[in-house]
């Protein structure tokens, strides 16, 4: 296998010698195979490990391994605990989409941290024909059929040439531990439910599904490449870059076909979703001033273009406040006071002062962005208000909206920075201990 392994990385390009490469290893078969041919390769490499909490005490075993083994061997080896639930809960992702974010997040931020070139993955050709099954399940284009791509930016799939059968025969074969995944047989991921009912019902009506996916899906990379060449055309005839602002042509749209497909094309790579693009193209003959919204750009259709700028780009969207924090200086100046409820208290009637029960609070706080459809109960009033209508009550302009911060306790709002706190956070006769949370005007 090691002369398919070498002969694969050269092939692609996955990378060159001389170039550091941090390997992602579970501890699994796969990742432990790739970490034996890297190995044999004797290029320069670390190992990195997720700790992802999920499993209990087969997680810490697993990294209780991987801290023998690449002591034994002498690898340098570099792990991440996760509380990965708890980031599920709060950004309202599935367990699995956590985990995925939280994991290339990390390996980015080590590859910049070591600086080194690649990251590699121990992704197989069963991988690439599960995800292809998976992207078809949901609705797909010819990018999601084509599987995992052997190189896509800083991540390198260098297994790829083999099955999980060559795998686990080459394991067999030069006595290589590893740990198994209990997670991987469990039927509540739509990926291992392909992987051990729907793949197997495809190989009862032919035994070379798997090699004929393969070949297809290698076929489709190809078809893909050309496809891309001509959005690559199209997007130099009616993109102009003004710094980090796209202006795209509506005249010049308005001429192409199909226009889905190439709208699709040209406004995804910003975030934007297939059905957002379709609301796009009834907006060609709209007024002046629709706004369109990614988790980073924003689309303002003009007389004459569709403007794409980012937003925040380089900054953070979240932040979240520890207990016993004493301030924030970044993206809004805010500082904290934990004061006793006595008679020497006083309220503060000041904007940018919220006084608030304190153990009422729970931590970490968080601080973000308003998103729409959001609600609040204002101070003085018993029922909710959305937001927005709040913002409109208040005359706020766009600009002004987008600027306001608000601080949150779990799900709820506690203080729209500035302007009013919730009435669920008030102080009461009841209260014990106040957070006084005190916003600069700079």
């Amino acid at each position: 296998m090691i002369e398919t392994f070498r002969s694969y990385i050269g092939t692609e390009n996955l990378f060159t010698p001389g170039e550091k490469i941090v390997l992602a290893v579970s501890g699994g078969v796969d990742s432990m195979v790739m970490l034996d041919l890297f190995q044999q390769l004797k290029e320069d490499f670390v190992v990195a490990h997720c700790n992802f909490r999920l499993r209990g005490a087969e997680s810490d075993g697993e990294e209780a391994f991987l801290r023998d083994y690449c002591g034994d061997e002498g690898i340098e080896l570099y792990v991440k605990h996760f509380d990965t639930k708890e980031y599920a809960t709060l950004t309202g992702m599935s367990v699995e989409m956590a985990a995925r974010k939280l994991r290339y997040d990390w390996f980015f931020d080590l590859l910049e941290e070591l600086s080194f070139h690649f990251v590699a993955t121990a992704h197989h050709q069963d991988d690439l024909i599960e995800t292809m099954l998976v992207n078809l399940s949901r609705g797909t284009g010819i990018r999601g059929l084509s599987g995992i791509q052997p190189k896509n930016g800083k991540i390198i799939r260098p297994l790829l040439a083999v099955n999980r059968e060559q795998i686990l025969a080459y394991a067999a074969a030069h006595h290589i531990s590893y740990k198994n995944d209990s997670s991987n047989d469990e039927l509540l991921y739509q990926r291992n439910v392909i992987r051990h009912q729907i793949i197997p019902l495809f190989e009862e009506i032919n035994q070379a599904f798997r090699k004929n996916a393969v070949r297809t899906a290698s076929i489709l990379r190809e078809t893909e490449q050309i496809y891309l060449q001509k959005i690559d055309d199209v997007r130099q005839m009616v993109m102009e870059q003004q710094g980090m602002t796209c202006l795209f042509s509506i005249d010049k749209l308005r001429s192409m076909q199909p226009l889905n497909s190439i709208l699709f094309e040209l406004f995804y790579p910003f975030g934007f979703n297939a059905q957002q693009i379709r609301e796009m193209t009834g907006a060609f003959d709209a007024e002046a001033g629709k706004i369109f919204l990614s988790q980073t750009h924003r689309i303002v259709k003009d007389r004459s273009h569709f403007i794409v700028t980012p937003l925040d780009h380089d900054n953070p969207s979240r932040f979240y406040i520890e207990e016993g924090q004493k301030e924030v200086l970044w993206p809004v100046s805010l500082r904290f006071e934990l004061i006793p409820r006595d008679a020497g208290f006083r309220f503060s009637r000041s904007p940018l002062v919220a006084d608030l029960d304190y153990d009422l609070l729970q931590f970490p706080l968080l601080l973000k962005k308003w998103e729409s459809g959001e609600y609040f109960q204002p101070l003085g009033m018993s029922g909710v208000k959305k937001i927005s209508d709040f913002f409109i009550d208040e005359k706020l302009s766009i600009p002004e909206k987008e600027a306001v911060w608000i601080v949150y306790s779990g799900q709820k709002v506690v203080w729209i920075t500035g302007k009013r706190i919730d009435d669920r956070f008030k102080i009461t006769l009841k209260t014990k201990r106040v957070l006084r949370i005190t916003m600069s005007r700079e």
